[in-house]
Parts: C-alpha cells; structure tokens; sequence
C-alpha cells in the first residue's frame, strides 16, 4: 500500500509571504549603502520642492484643507518608501486620485467639514486594506490584465475636469456648481462676478510657471510663483481687497485621527469610491514603476509594491491624510534628480515635515487663485496627446476602452468611469481568450511538420486539430462547438 501526501491548500499558503513583505522595511536598512546617501539627499530635496505645492494644490481638488494633503505626502512618501518595491516611485496626493477622493467623498452624506476630514480618513483607510489584501494574497498579477488605455483615458478626463473646475477660483467667482456641465454653464453666467485682483493673480501665475519652465525645466516653478504671489498679496494688502487666501498652517506632526471604521452605513457609503480609488492607484504606480524600471532594469515585485501602496493609505488615513499613490511626475523628477534607492522618497518626506515646522506661517498669504494657476497648467500637462493618437491608432479594442473611460469620467459618476474601464478591460482579455482558434493541420509534402494547409484537402481517416490559444474552462465549450463542427 503506498501512501498519499495531503495537497490541501489551507490560509498559511496562502498568505505564507506575509512576514517577507512586512519585515521589508528591516531589509531595506540593513542594504543600505552610504554611497547612495549624497544622491538620495540631493533627489529628496528635488522633490520635496515639487511636492511641497503640490500637496497643498491637490489638496483643493479633493475638496479638503491644505494641512490634510501635507499630512499625507509626509506618511505617504514615508510609508509607500519603506514598504514598497521600486527604487524610485514616490508615494503621496496625486491629482488623479484626488479627483477620485472628491467624488466619492460626494457620494456619502456629509455636514460639515469635520466630517468631511472624518470620512476621508476612513476612505484612505478602506483603500489601503483593499491594496494590502491584493498583495498578501498574491494578486498582483490581476494588474496585467487592466489595459493602459484605462489610465490614459481617466487622466485625461480628469485634467479636462481640473481644469475647467479651477476656473471659478482663478477668477474669483464663488460657485458651488460641480461637474464640467454646470461649471461651465454656472461661469457663462457668472462672468460678471469676476474680482480683478485674484484674476490677476491666477493668470499670473500661469504666465510666470510657463516661463519659468521655458527657461529651464529644472526650476521649481510651482512653488517660485506661488512664493511670488503670496508676497504680492502680503505687499499689496490684497488679502483686505477680496483675495481669498489660504490661512496659516498648523506646525507640527501629522496628528493620529480616531476614525470610525464600525460606522457600516459611512464605510458602506465609501465602499465604491474605495474600489476606484484602489484599483486606479494600483494601476497607476505599477505603470510609473514599470516606466522607470524599463530604463534601471531594476526587477519589480508587483505583490510587495502592493503592500507598500496599502500601508501609505493606511498611514495617510490614520494621520490626518487622505489616499494617496504613486505619483507619474515625481517619480519621474526623483528617477531623474538621480535617486538610487528609497531613501531619496523618505528623505523628501522629512524635508516636507521640516517645511511645516518653519515655513506654514507663509502660507496665511498664499492665494488659492496661485494654487487655481498651478493646477490649471498641472491638469493640461496630464493629457498626453501622443499616447492619445498611438491608442486610437492601434487597436480597435484598447481605443474603445480609452473612449468609454474618458467620456464616463466628463459626463458621468468618476468611480463609475473607472470601475467601467477596468471592467471593459477584463471583458476584452476574457473575449480574446475564451474563443481560440480551432483549426485542421496535414503533414507538409516532407511530412516533417504539420501545418494548416486551408487548400489542401484533409483527410478523411485521421482528422489532426490544432489549438491556437489557452485552453481553461472559459474555452472549453468554444473547442468542442469547433471540433464538433470540424
């Protein structure tokens, strides 16, 4: 009698690597090399420059207070750094996922601002228990059936949609109007509400970004427009004449906040805007982490960078914050400034933190049509027309996709859009795979190979089929409808 091993798959299995991907953190110290620490400096510096505007500009699109974005691109970038797989990607408040937040923060019944800090907390909380469980499970590979069209697709709709809802402030109209429709109808009537200084202020800020970028990319131009227009506003006493401004920033750490995470009618109210949230934020760092590696050649663990986009969500809801991802821009400026490792992202967050210390009086002059221009002119840059043509001049599949996501994101429930796009997705991968080709194939005149010969007759003995595709269960009843028929 011989005897038999049990193949039962129980939940040690399953989440075996847990340990693994939380010890991360003790790994990526004790790697550490001194000589990476001047480069990782100069790059942190780099980007907390960028990020330090950012924040509070990414802020406003989420409909939340300044302090709320630099709270968490201070725990983002540090929690997404210490957790995550790539050398390079920078972790915090990004536009996309801002639009995100705003539109399910929408969806839930909300009274006050209270509140509204209460509700995003738990959302980034929720988001980041979603990205936590696809990693430890080992799902990071769902990500390679999410088509790129999808991102492309909701990043321009969503600079369309930035840009048209930064118009009212730029200008100075106060309006409550919301979606590109009634903003645009709601401004055509409203042109008459227009406050001179403030319009003056936001364009000039647009003007002083696009010529400071002109002259050299590398210069912060965000945040040196901003500093100049807080200094006009201090100088011309233009806070007394109707220019609305930030206030002064809180000093201090990122607070802990008690959330409500029992409150099943909230968490039930987020729920979907947590999908969205989560699923875009996935997809979005994995394309910047495999953008960036495409040139280090690093090898990217797609389940630990997971990990590391759920435990920046939790941090940044735990502390104040709200959801937060890998960020296409400064990645790309922390790549470029020549980080070669985590470090650099860890290194821009303590950077931020010590801006908060010493410099967030400044910002009780920092006019929000300053931050209206730096998003106008951040919200075109987000639509890339050469990955627009190169979709729509490809495939008829990835080009509907990209359409259905852009529009539903003007016209429709943003978490609807995305959630539609990534459903389209999936559908177009089943499509492909559920229906292989089923063909003859007869020995060639050496009856080396065999081969399809669809003008040669077959035999009428021994008919030999061939498979062209996966065969899985979602394939099964296509191939036997074809062998039948053959």
């Amino acid at each position: 009698m011989s005897a038999t091993r049990s193949t039962k798959i129980g939940w040690t299995d399953v989440f075996e690597p847990v340990g693994e991907y939380l010890r991360h953190p003790v790994q990526l110290f004790r790697s550490y090399s001194l000589d990476n620490l001047r480069p990782d400096l100069a790059a942190g510096i780099t980007v907390a420059v960028i990020l330090l505007p950012q924040a509070i500009a990414f802020s406003m699109i989420a409909g939340l207070p300044p302090k709320m974005g630099l709270y968490a691109a201070v725990v983002g970038a540090l929690a997404g750094a210490l957790w995550g797989s790539s050398y390079q990607i920078h972790t915090g408040p990004t536009n996309a996922i801002a639009l995100l937040v705003l539109s399910a923060l929408h969806s839930a019944e909300i009274n006050s601002e209270a509140e509204l800090v209460v509700a995003a907390g738990v959302l980034a909380v929720m988001v980041g228990l979603f990205q936590m469980i696809m990693g430890l499970a080992r799902l990071g590979v769902l990500i390679n059936f999410v088509s790129h069209s999808v991102v492309v697709g909701f990043a321009t709709g969503a600079g369309v949609l930035i840009a048209v809802m930064q118009i009212n402030p730029l200008l100075g109209i106060k309006s409550t109007a919301s979606g590109l429709l009634p903003t645009l109808a709601g401004l055509a009537t409203s042109l008459d509400q227009v406050q001179p200084h403030t319009a003056a202020i936001g364009f000039g800020t647009i003007i002083l970004i696009l010529f400071l970028r002109g002259l050299n990319k590398k210069i912060p131009a965000a945040l040196i427009s901003m500093v100049a227009a807080s200094a006009a506003v201090y100088l011309g006493k233009l806070d007394q004449a109707g220019v609305d401004v930030i206030g002064q920033l809180p000093k201090g750490f990122p607070p802990f906040t008690k959330l409500p995470l029992l409150d099943l009618h909230l968490v039930g109210q987020l729920s979907v805007g947590a999908l969205a949230v989560g699923a875009i934020g996935l997809v979005q760092t994995m394309a910047v982490g495999r953008t960036i590696s495409s040139q280090t050649r690093q090898r990217l663990n797609s389940n630990q960078e997971f990990v590391g986009q759920g435990m920046a969500n939790l941090a940044a809801g735990f502390f104040s914050g709200f959801p937060v991802s890998g960020s296409f821009a400064r990645s790309a400026v922390n790549f470029g400034s020549g980080a070669k490792s985590p470090f650099a992202a860890i290194f821009s967050s303590i950077f931020v933190l010590i801006a908060i210390f010493f410099f967030g009086s400044m910002a009780a002059f920092l006019p929000r049509a300053a931050l209206s221009g730096t998003l106008i002119v951040i919200a075109i840059n987000m639509i890339d027309r050469e990955e627009l043509i190169r979709i729509w001049r490809g495939t008829r599949g990835d080009a509907i996709i990209m359409m259905v996501t852009f529009v539903g994101t003007l016209f429709l429930d943003i978490q609807f859009a995305v959630l539609a796009g990534i459903m389209f997705s999936f559908a177009r991968y089943i499509m492909r795979t559920s229906v292989p080709r089923v063909q003859y194939v007869l020995p060639d005149v050496d009856y080396n190979h065999f081969l399809y010969q669809p003008d040669r007759e077959s035999c009428p003995q021994l008919g030999v089929v061939e498979i062209l595709g996966d065969l899985y269960f979602g394939a099964v009843n296509h191939v036997e409808d074809e062998i039948l028929s053959l």
